[in-house]
């Protein structure tokens, strides 16, 4: 006869299987190393639920400690230490620019600029008079507009052959002397301006001393090179004139530049934490110490442990976790993450336009002048900064440069 239909009968009709759960279960509880593994787990579990919660308590709930307050905290640092180097560097040493300028050469510029506007009007109407006269006589005045524009070439061309010179002198009594100052106002393409106006003017000048003369009967046809040189002088001392005045629209800009930066400082940073995820990630942590504390004092087994974590870990635990986390990293990271470059990306071009603003400036400078290099060099941008999250300043500590 085969034992093992018996062996079935007695397995199903007895109590054998819940005596064999009953005695792992004593094993469980009775062999230190097996009571100490799970309860390990089980310490390990609640102690990770717990840092978590102390990380997000400190990082994203108090107000004092969370990464909102340390991001306006840093932001505003920035911003401070941006607007020093607007108000306390930029703004101080455009006063210094302006201050020269405005006292040592802006009449030289402007008398100068004046003479050549005149000039250009007057020839414009010699154009149309010299067009006039080759069919008719012209009238005494004007022929004593002719006369005028005269003198005021001879007058203008006097007073380019002196420009440099008035302009170093302007140096020397300068409260900065050569520095600060800009000695070079004629930079880049207008040096040739200013050579060709005085070749032209010469040209003008010889041809109108021939010309007026004969104005008092109808002139013979004029060589159409007379227009085209008369319209040259124009372009050039029209171009001569902005050349003059392209330092003063330089610190204009700059100026202008200055004001635009110093209301582009945004601190502000929120953050609104989810309560009811929050609330829901506290009942976790609560549900996870109640069965530890319930296993370790005998009121669960470790069979009905396994069944509960089994059952509900996931809806109490793992997923209330996971959504509070994607709700942060979406919610929070990310718009810290935004801030952050968009705040980088606010210094590259802060910094960026005033070092051009200021580059240019250089260009009209005596060349060995170096006050506008030094000033460059003072920005705080080239130091590193520390940022102190307790009292929202910025230290600058060692220069990188």
């Amino acid at each position: 006869m085969s034992t093992k239909p018996l062996l079935s009968e007695i397995l199903e009709s007895s109590d054998v299987r819940k005596r064999f759960i009953a005695a792992t279960e004593t094993r469980h509880r009775v062999q230190a190393s097996l009571m100490m593994e799970t309860i390990s787990m089980l310490y390990n579990a609640v102690e990770s639920h717990r840092h978590l919660s102390r990380v997000i308590n400190r990082y994203v709930i108090e107000t004092e400690t969370s990464l909102t307050t340390a991001m306006s905290t840093l932001f505003t640092s920035i911003g401070f230490m941006m607007r020093a180097d607007i108000y306390q560097q930029s703004f101080y040493l455009l006063s210094i620019l302006n201050r020269v300028y405005s006292q040592n050469v802006d009449y030289l510029v402007t008398g100068l600029s004046a003479q050549l506007q005149d000039c250009d009007s007057l020839a414009a109407e010699a154009h149309v008079t010299i067009i006039i006269a080759q069919s008719t006589v012209i009238s005494a005045t004007e022929r004593d507009r002719l006369q005028l524009l005269h003198d005021r070439l001879v007058y203008l061309q006097k007073r380019l052959i002196v420009f440099h010179s008035m302009l170093d002198n302007a140096a020397l009594s300068s409260p900065h002397q050569w520095h600060y100052f800009p000695d070079r106002l004629l930079i880049d393409d207008c040096n040739r301006v200013f050579q060709n106006v005085n070749e032209s003017l010469k040209y003008q000048i010889g041809w109108l001393d021939d010309f007026i003369p004969t104005a008092t009967y109808v002139v013979s046809r004029v060589d159409a090179i007379v227009f085209s040189n008369m319209t040259s002088l124009r372009t050039d001392m029209s171009s001569l004139s902005k050349c003059l005045t392209s330092y003063k629209e330089e610190l204009a800009h700059l100026r202008d530049r200055l004001h635009s930066m110093s209301t582009n400082f945004d601190a502000e940073f929120a953050y609104e934490p989810p309560v009811a995820m929050l609330s829901k990630f506290g009942s976790g942590g609560e549900w996870l110490e109640k069965i530890a504390n319930g296993y370790i004092s005998d009121d669960y087994s470790k069979k009905q442990l396994a069944e509960k974590f089994a059952s509900d870990s996931e809806s109490e635990v793992t997923t209330p976790v996971s959504r509070l986390y994607n709700d942060i990293e979406m919610s929070l990271f990310s718009k810290v993450t935004s801030r952050i470059d968009e705040q980088e990306e606010n210094m590259v071009s802060f910094y960026s336009d005033l070092l051009k603003g200021v580059t240019s400036l250089q260009r009209y400078m005596f060349v060995n002048d170096t006050s506008l290099e030094q000033f460059m060099r003072r920005l705080s941008i080239w130091r590193m900064p520390t940022a102190n999250f307790q009292n929202s300043l910025v230290s600058l500590s060692v220069p990188l440069l």
